[in-house]
Formats: structure tokens, C-alpha cells, sequence
């Protein structure tokens, strides 16, 4: 009486299927969690470390920048009437070796128009009159953080 065991019999197709099936939906779930910690640390890495400035305000400051020169810049934005209470808004500084001081704004399809980049180079004078210093750089940017254009005010 030689019958196999039921460990032994052999593996039918729709068993090696159901246990690919399990390998893969574990391989997608470690995918899927290592895709959104990416996500999560890249904003947080360009984003910085944020500063409120109002209830719907901030200005988010990364690399050498930090809380004071945060401080000021929102003080010198809200002065200047661009941060006025009204709307959700976040601008970015970051302060290297590499770039100088680079103060970013998200626009939505306007970083191209000659009336918002004269706006733009009138700001990027007043802040960095204010304590800033030149060079600095006015980048704006698209609602995914592409840099769509950089102004130098030298």
C-alpha cells in the first residue's frame, strides 16, 4: 500500500497559482509601503521644517535656513501684503552653500507672465533689503514643486 501522503501529492496548477498569487500581493504591499515613505520623506526633505506664520500661512525653512530667518521672511511677506490671512499658502526657504538663499513660491500657471515676474523681482528687492542680502533667488514653482522660473535680484 504505497498511497502518497497529502503532502507529497503533487502541486495541482490552481495551488501554485494561489501561492504566486500570495508571493506577489506581498511583494505589491512592501512596494506600496516603501513608495509612500519615499513620497512622505522627499516632500519632507524639500518641504522643511514649517513655520506658521498664520492660521493658513507658513513659511517652510530647509537646509541652512532657520526659524528666525523663517520668522522674518513672514513678517517681510506679510508687510508686503502677500500674506494676508485670506487663503491657504506655503513659501519655501532654503538657505546652502550652493545656491545662496532661494525662496520659493507656488503659482498656479502664471510664473512666465511680465506682470508677475515684475511682482516677483519687487518682492525678491524688498526681502532681501530687509535682511536677505543678494544674491537671492525667486523660484516659482508649479503645485508639484517643479521650478518653472528663477529670478536672481543681484
Amino acid at each position: 500500500m504505497d498511497t502518497p501522503s497529502p503532502s507529497s501529492a503533487p502541486e495541482t496548477s490552481k495551488e501554485k497559482w494561489n501561492r504566486w498569487g500570495d508571493k506577489t500581493k506581498k511583494v505589491i504591499l512592501v512596494l506600496v509601503v516603501l513608495l509612500v515613505a519615499m513620497i512622505y520623506f522627499g516632500q519632507k526633505i524639500i518641504m522643511g521644517t514649517k513655520y506658521k506664520v498664520s492660521d493658513k500661512e507658513s513659511v517652510n525653512y530647509s537646509e541652512k535656513a532657520t526659524e528666525d530667518d523663517a520668522k522674518k521672511l513672514g513678517e517681510i511677506l506679510k508687510a508686503d501684503g502677500y500674506f494676508s490671512g485670506e487663503r491657504e499658502m506655503d513659501v519655501l526657504l532654503k538657505k546652502d552653500d550652493k545656491e545662496g538663499t532661494v525662496i520659493s513660491f507656488v503659482l498656479s500657471n502664471k510664473w512666465s507672465d511680465p506682470e508677475i515676474v515684475k511682482v516677483f523681482n519687487t518682492i525678491g528687492e524688498d526681502i532681501a533689503a530687509k535682511g536677505f542680502g543678494k544674491p537671492l533667488i525667486i523660484r516659482m514653482l508649479d503645485e508639484h514643486l517643479n521650478t518653472k522660473n528663477d529670478l536672481t535680484v543681484k
